[in-house]
């Protein structure tokens, strides 16, 4: 896959590079059509993909509900966001619940490109989308997050 990185509150910097570059490695080797309706297909080969390098399964937030991140690893919260534009909004308030509950350092959010989304079906939150989102709420979204958008 191809992929672009943008850095939020040195997101990048944040994440122990034994976390990263692995992620991001791995990322650019995964053979995958982007077509319509493929987004299920899309999450499922990421998630494996990701718990070949020991990231785990579903972490949840608190305790006392069922909302969850994709996955976590050495402090590291992971969303992996292929669905409706209005879902990453949560991923966003779940990775700032966990850092300033302690429980994450730093986050990375996966993400498909305008371009791949709009392949994908209809309004699917998209990586251009997210990161201008990002930088809107900069001063609520303290967490340094590392987003890494997709496409074929």
């Amino acid at each position: 896959m191809k992929l672009f990185t943008y850095n939020h509150h040195l997101g990048a910097q944040a994440i122990p590079d034994n976390v990263l570059q692995p992620l991001i490695e791995s990322s650019e080797t995964i053979q995958f059509k982007i077509k319509k309706g493929c987004a299920p297909s899309l999450r499922e080969t990421i998630k494996r993909q990701i718990q070949l390098q020991g990231w785990s399964e579903e972490i949840k937030v608190d305790k006392s509900n069922k909302i969850t991140i994709t996955s976590m690893k050495d402090n590291v919260g992971l969303c992996l966001q292929t669905g409706n534009v209005g879902r990453f909004y949560a991923d966003m308030l779940k990775l700032q619940t966990l850092y300033l509950n302690g429980k994450i350092d730093s986050g990375i959010v996966i993400i498909p490109t305008n371009n791949a989304a709009k392949i994908m079906g209809g309004n699917l939150a998209n990586y251009e989308r997210f990161i201008r989102e990002l930088d809107l709420y900069k001063k609520i979204i303290t967490i340094p997050i590392h987003v890494i958008g997709i496409e074929e």
